[in-house]
C-alpha cells in the first residue's frame, strides 16, 4: 500500500471517529463537571483564572477559545444558525478524541506494523466507549491524547538512539514536551512513570540500550517547560494549597456510589468499602461489542505468547499496569478507562490479524478462493458490526450494553452511564409549569442554577435532597428531582421513601432506562419532617 493512500485511510478514519463524536453533540444537556467548565471558560475570558483548580488549565483553555468563538458566529454571520454552548464546550474534546486514531496507529505501527495500525485507529474511531467519554467536557481525552503520542514519541526515540543519536534527542525532547501537555491535561504523573518502567524493564529483558542521563533531562526538561507554559497558574501558592485540599477529599459533598443497586464508598483510600476490584473488567465485559470482545480475548493469548518481542511486550506492560494499580483502588470512575483503552484496542487489533491468518492458513489449496469471502465476512463481524453499534448508541454511547449485559441498560453504573442526561429536559418542564418562587430539590447544584438561568426561571429556588434541614423547611408544592446516578448514603433513605409512597409527576427516559424522575405531593411535608 502506497504512502498516499495509507494517508488516505488513516484520514478517513479520523473524518469517521470526527463524525460519530460530533453527531448530535448537543442533545444531551451538561452534566455538573461541564457546568464547571463553563464557569471557568466565562472567568477567563473575563480575566480571571483562579477557578476550578482541582483541574490543569490545558482543557479550559481550549473550551475557553471554543466558547468565544461560538459566541462571535452566534453575533455574527451565525445569527440564524445558533451553535449550543453544549456543543462548543465539547468540541475541542470531539477533535482531540478524533485525532487520537492517528496516535493509536501511530503507537501499533511503530511496534507491530501497518496492519495493526490501522485496524487500532479503526477500533478507537468507532468504539462507543471512547465515542461516548470524548462527547463531555473531562480532561481523560486529552489526557489520553498526549499520554499515549508521548510514549509514542519516546519509544520511537529510544529505538533511533541505535543509529542515530542526534536524532533521537530531538524525539526524546518532543515526547517530554507531549508528557508536559499531559500533566497541563490531568495531574496524572504517573503514567510518565510508566514508560520508563518500561524502558527499563524491556532493556532486562534482551534489548539494552546504553543509558543516557542527557535523554531523561530532555525529557523531564522539556516536560516541565511545556507543563509551566501550558498550566502558568500551578506556581502560585493558593494553587497548590488548594490542590492539597481537593486532594484530601475536602470538596466532596455527597459520599457513596451506586452500583448494580448498592452503595459503595468511592473514597480512593477506603479499600475494603470501596467499589469491587472486578468494576472495569465487569465494564470491559458487558459494554465491549461481542466481537471486539472475543478479538481482545485472542489478542491477549497471541501477546502472551510473543511476550518476548517488542510490541507484545509493550502492550502487555500497558494492560497490566493499568488494570492491576486501579482495580485496587478503591474509587473508580469509567472515565479513567480512557486510558486504558488504547492497550484494548490494539491487542484487538492484534487478534483480529490473527483470527484473519488463521482462517486464510485453515482454507485448502482446493478452496483458496474462499479467502477473500471469508475474509470480508470476518470484517463485516469484527468491524462493520462495532461500527454500527456506535452509530446506533448515539448520543447516550456510555448507556451501551451488549448481550452479556442482559438489557439492564443503567442499573450497573448509573452514575457514569447516566452522567446526568435528561436533567436538561426536566428542569425545562420544572420551568414551565412551576409558580414563581417555586423551590426545587435535587442534587446537582450547578446544573440547576444553570438551566434556570438558561430557560429564564431564575426565581427557582434550588435546595440539596441531601441536606436534612433544607428538606423539611421546603414548602409542600416543592419539587422532587431524583437521578438514580446520583443516590448517595446522604440522600438515599429519604429518596427511598419518596420513590416507595409516591407516583412521579415527570419521567425523562434515556435508552429505555429512567434517568430522571421529578416528584410533587402535598403528602412530602409529612415525610419531610420525618427525616
Amino acid at each position: 500500500m502506497s504512502k498516499r493512500l495509507q494517508f488516505a485511510l488513516l484520514s478517513l478514519m479520523v473524518v469517521l471517529g470526527f463524525g460519530l463524536r460530533l453527531h448530535d453533540i448537543s442533545s444531551v444537556g451538561f452534566n455538573e463537571d461541564e457546568v464547571h467548565k463553563v464557569e471557568a471558560a466565562r472567568a477567563y475570558l473575563g480575566g480571571n483564572f483562579l477557578v476550578n483548580l482541582e483541574h490543569p488549565m490545558l482543557m479550559k483553555s481550549l473550551i475557553t477559545l471554543s466558547v468565544a468563538a461560538a459566541d462571535g458566529w452566534n453575533r455574527g454571520k451565525g445569527h440564524a444558525h445558533q451553535i449550543e454552548e453544549e456543543a462548543a464546550v465539547r468540541l475541542p474534546n470531539v477533535v482531540f478524541g478524533s485525532l487520537t486514531a492517528v496516535v493509536l496507529f501511530l503507537v501499533a505501527q511503530e511496534f507491530f506494523g501497518f496492519g495493526v495500525g490501522i485496524l487500532s485507529a479503526f477500533l478507537w474511531a468507532t468504539g462507543v466507549f471512547a465515542i461516548g467519554i470524548n462527547r463531555i467536557a473531562k480532561e481523560d481525552t486529552l489526557l489520553v491524547f498526549f499520554t499515549w503520542l508521548g510514549y509514542y514519541l519516546f519509544s520511537h526515540a529510544r529505538e533511533l538512539s541505535k543509529t542515530d543519536v542526534a536524532a533521537s534527542e530531538r524525539w526524546y525532547a518532543a515526547s517530554g514536551a507531549s508528557f508536559g501537555l499531559m500533566l497541563a491535561s490531568k495531574y496524572f504523573p504517573h503514567y510518565l512513570g510508566l514508560i520508563f518502567l518500561y524502558a527499563c524493564l524491556w532493556g532486562k529483558m534482551g534489548d539494552p540500550i546504553p543509558r543516557r542521563w542527557r535523554n531523561t533531562w530532555l525529557v523531564l526538561g522539556a516536560c516541565a517547560l511545556a507543563f509551566i507554559i501550558a498550566d502558568p497558574i500551578v506556581l502560585r501558592p493558593s494553587t497548590l494549597m488548594y490542590m492539597l485540599h481537593y486532594a484530601g477529599e475536602g470538596t466532596i459533598t455527597h459520599h457513596g456510589y451506586l452500583m448494580m443497586g448498592h452503595l459503595h464508598s468511592e473514597e480512593p483510600a477506603h479499600f475494603q468499602e470501596g467499589m469491587p476490584f472486578y468494576f472495569y473488567f465487569l465494564f470491559l465485559a458487558i459494554k465491549t461489542p461481542l466481537p471486539v470482545l472475543a478479538a481482545v480475548i485472542v489478542g491477549l493469548v497471541e501477546a502472551w505468547k510473543r511476550r518476548g518481542e517488542r510490541g507484545p511486550f509493550f502492550v502487555l506492560f500497558m494492560f497490566g499496569f493499568w488494570i492491576v494499580p486501579f482495580s485496587l483502588l478503591g474509587a473508580k470512575w469509567l472515565r479513567y478507562m480512557l486510558s486504558w483503552m488504547p492497550a484494548v484496542y490494539i491487542i484487538a487489533a492484534l487478534g483480529l490479524i490473527s483470527i484473519i491468518r488463521w482462517v486464510s492458513r485453515s482454507v485448502t489449496k482446493t478452496r483458496r478462493l474462499w479467502v477473500p469471502a471469508l475474509v470480508a465476512m470476518a470484517a463485516v463481524v469484527f468491524l462493520f458490526q462495532p461500527a454500527w453499534v456506535a452509530f446506533k448508541s448515539a448520543p447516550s454511547c456510555t448507556l451501551y450494553l451488549n448481550p452479556l449485559g442482559m438489557g439492564r441498560t443503567g442499573y450497573y453504573f448509573p452514575h457514569d452511564e447516566m452522567n446526568d442526561m435528561g436533567l436538561r429536559e426536566a428542569i425545562e418542564k420544572i420551568g414551565e409549569d412551576a409558580p414563581r418562587g417555586a423551590m426545587v430539590g435535587g442534587a446537582t447544584e450547578l446544573v440547576f442554577h444553570y438551566y434556570f438561568h438558561k430557560f429564564g426561571r431564575d426565581d427557582l429556588q434550588y435546595f440539596d435532597l441531601a441536606d436534612q434541614s433544607k428538606r423539611a423547611t421546603a414548602p409542600p408544592s416543592a419539587y422532587l428531582v431524583v437521578q438514580e446516578g446520583r443516590k448517595y448514603l446522604e440522600n438515599i433513605p429519604y429518596i427511598g421513601k419518596v420513590e416507595t409512597y409516591q407516583m412521579p409527576v415527570q419521567i425523562v427516559q434515556i435508552g429505555g432506562a429512567d434517568a430522571v424522575r421529578v416528584y410533587r405531593d402535598e403528602e412530602f411535608a409529612e415525610l419531610r419532617m420525618g427525616q
